[in-house]
């Protein structure tokens, strides 16, 4: 069972009675309603708290926090339970229309709030403890700079990849954005042999980030490699690469006496406003396709209703003596059957005479006209006619 709930009306109930009487009332484990919470950013009881105030003693309850940016503001609590959400076409036109996202807070409020949760990042150069979203490719370099230095016959195809000032350069930068805006609860993940897959989980919303040399293309396989050579002009884009929604600084490039390092507070910042900003452009385009989606299913249903309904064939009345002509058709049947099977085992004993092969042709064209099934005359036109 699962049950949906904004922050707000999760927290009121957690603060009105203990979490095992809510997880009762709900349906739903516990353990369910503390991933919510810790999902959403929503602080549950601390652990006397019950306890102070059935005994008269002064409580403070841990005010709700705003929503972190790109985050959802309604918490499913528990698995989804998929056949119940399953509604005729009916009960869906029967519910009331969605209504249109709301939000309250501008994205300059967002930002503030977020520029005072985030602090200063900083540069981090030491790469030997990297952010966890950043430490699967490093460990598969080292193996491949171990393998390379224990079998000196080693594929080049195999030769580390993040070794040249360029590609240091970049996983520092990359590092120390990671470690920076974990404290905003966003988390940086690095994928790809290359490690040019990045994005940014800036609470439930995804932001693609693209780092690398400003005239970096992939291969003609659409490929992305990493660059060999010294450290060089890097250029950061945030966010995806069409349909992108407004609030936000795209671009961000090294320029002289000012490169990305000493940049990284403001565009970690920009990152979380990013999340909230396309978070809003998303809510806003599921609202569209629910909307269109009531409008083609009220459409079909009407269409529907002025379909004339299809009266039912009525049943076809075989004769009485069609229950013998059933019984000597499966008969011949069985006996084609047999006589294709006698056909060949001959031809599996015996040599392929060209007498041999004359008698065989006949007998499996006796076969066929004795089959029912292959005979040309149909075999319900047989029973009705009898």
């Amino acid at each position: 069972m699962d049950e949906a709930l904004s922050r707000q009306e999760l927290y009121d109930l957690l603060w009105s009675e203990p979490i095992k009487a809510a997880a009762q009332r709900l349906g739903v484990p516990e353990v369910a309603i503390k991933k919510a919470c810790m999902s959403g950013d929503v602080p549950v009881p601390y652990r006397d708290y019950w306890t102070k105030l059935a005994a008269g003693q002064p409580t403070r309850p841990i005010p709700l926090p705003c929503r972190t940016p790109g985050a959802n503001e309604m918490l499913r609590i528990g698995e989804l339970d998929y056949q119940a959400s399953r509604a005729t076409p009916e009960a869906q036109l029967a519910q009331p229309l969605p209504k249109p996202p709301r939000f309250e807070e501008s994205l300059e409020s967002v930002r503030a709030r977020s520029q005072a949760r985030l602090g200063s990042v900083k540069h981090v150069r030491d790469l030997s403890s990297p952010w966890a979203g950043l430490r699967q490719i490093l460990q598969e370099d080292q193996k491949r700079t171990a393998r390379q230095r224990s079998d000196k016959s080693a594929s080049p195809w195999n030769k580390p990849l993040f070794e040249s000032g360029f590609e240091k350069r970049r996983l520092r930068i990359l590092n120390s954005l990671g470690l920076g805006m974990a404290k905003a609860r966003a988390r940086i993940e690095v994928r790809g042999k290359a490690g040019r897959d990045v994005s940014v989980l800036v609470g439930d919303t995804r932001v693609p980030l693209r780092l690398d040399h400003p005239l970096a293309e992939p291969d003609r396989q659409g490929q992305w490699q990493v660059r060999q050579g010294p450290a060089d002009t890097l250029r950061l884009m945030i966010g995806p690469s069409t349909g992108r929604a407004d609030g936000y600084q795209v671009f961000w490039e090294d320029v002289a006496d000012d490169p990305l390092e000493e940049r990284l507070s403001a565009v970690a910042l920009e990152i979380l406003v990013a999340g909230e900003a396309e978070f809003r452009a998303e809510a806003a385009r599921a609202h569209a396709r629910q909307l269109q989606y009531r409008e083609q299913l009220a459409q079909t249903m009407e269409r529907r209703r002025g379909e004339p309904r299809k009266q039912p064939d009525p049943p076809i009345a075989f004769p009485q003596q069609g229950r013998q002509h059933l019984l000597t058709q499966a008969a011949e049947w069985r006996a084609a059957q047999d006589v294709r099977g006698f056909v060949a085992a001959a031809l599996a004993r015996s040599d392929a005479t060209q007498s041999l092969m004359a008698w065989a042709t006949w007998a499996l064209a006796e076969a066929d006209a004795l089959d029912p099934v292959t005979s040309q005359v149909p075999i319900f036109s047989k029973a009705l006619k009898a």
